[in-house]
């Protein structure tokens, strides 16, 4: 909770800078509190439209609540504004796993291992 205080304050003294909004959504993640983190992350990416990190934060939120499509919709955003994104391709594998799609997984899993991100 100090965390998210701290985020607060910076928030606070520096309200456009997106990076806080993030960091703060991951907290909130972390508690569990999904609305408050999705409604970070959308800050977040609204003040920074390019914010690679912000859309698959808030793809894994998404996931989370089994809105697999907004899911997959924010990790395309974040491998398209950031093509060699290994954690956003290992997410949307992981979706697309969860609506049972086999190929689209496999791909995507492959290429997040490709990257750098292999779970042996």
């Amino acid at each position: 909770m100090l965390a998210i205080e701290d985020y607060n304050e910076a928030i606070r003294l520096k309200p456009d800078y997106a990076n806080y909004y993030n960091d703060r959504g991951n907290s909130y993640n972390k508690l569990g509190q999904h609305q408050r983190a999705l409604d970070d992350y959308t800050k977040a990416i609204r003040l920074k439209p390019d914010y690679a990190e912000a859309y698959n934060n808030r793809g894994t939120i998404y996931g989370k609540l089994s809105q697999y499509q907004r899911a997959i919709e924010d990790f395309n955003k974040a491998i398209y504004i950031k093509q060699d994104y290994a954690d956003a391709y290992n997410n949307r594998g992981i979706t697309y796993f969860r609506q049972g799609n086999n190929k689209h997984c496999c791909d995507d899993i492959h290429k997040a291992c490709k990257l750098g991100k292999c779970k042996h």
